[in-house]
């Protein structure tokens, strides 16, 4: 806690540099792009995390959009590929975002310390304890989101119909990104695992919004 509420921004985008390193073998070992991609894309990043730590707030810009994305992508992947690798990225997508955020990286790229002392003027004061509203208030954005996504109808193979080809053996199914949703002779049929996995991406996205939309307000001085 010492080393995250101090100055320390060195040693804080070493750790992100070897989170970015360990993201992208996860990425070739799990999508097989080219060596040379992943080795360009790592040496671009510690061009920008060596400018960040000369106080570059471009380069820092650039991270927090880079790490973003790569979280971003990782949380709408999560119900169709729910494996190791995807919730390898994702959590690895996470700590780069919470070192980027952090307050000796965030004061090192804006050049706002003195004297060895976190300032407490705007947004310094970043990556606090999730508030306890958080959870529940995810666990519905993720459940609301669930259901309004059963608007997204598509045909697909009727439940308990063999072979899924043949001739009238096809109904409605409901439900984004995976189709949890259908009826077998007018009765409701639910995949409880698909159902699961999509309340489940959705509760992370609800989440995270939450999370990114509060810390502006809890950076705020007098507000913690």
């Amino acid at each position: 806690m010492t080393r995250w509420r101090r100055p320390g921004a060195d040693q804080l985008l070493l750790v992100y540099l070897v989170l970015v390193a360990a993201s992208g073998t996860l990425g070739w070992l799990s999508h097989a792009p080219r060596a040379q991609d992943q080795l360009g894309s790592l040496l671009f990043a510690a061009f920008l995390t060596w400018r960040v730590s000369r106080g570059g707030w471009i380069s820092h810009s650039l991270l927090l959009i880079s790490s973003a994305v790569s979280y971003g992508t990782a949380a709408l992947s999560l119900a169709r590929s729910w494996d190791r690798p995807v919730l390898g990225l994702l959590f690895l997508g996470a700590a780069q975002l919470a070192l980027l955020l952090s307050p000796a990286v965030y004061l090192r790229s804006r050049c706002q310390q003195a004297d060895g002392i976190l300032s407490d003027d705007g947004w310094a004061q970043l990556l606090w304890r999730p508030p306890t509203w958080l959870l529940p208030w995810a666990l519905l954005g993720g459940g609301v989101i669930t259901l309004a996504c059963l608007g997204h109808m598509d045909w697909g193979p009727a439940a308990g119909c063999h072979p899924a080809a043949s001739p009238g053996c096809s109904a409605l199914s409901e439900g984004y990104p995976l189709r949890w949703l259908t009826a077998d002779q007018n009765v409701p049929v639910i995949s409880k695992r698909a159902l699961l996995r999509d309340f489940a991406q959705w509760t992370v996205v609800s989440g995270s919004v939450l999370y990114l939309g509060w810390l502006p307000v809890a950076g705020r001085p007098g507000r913690l």
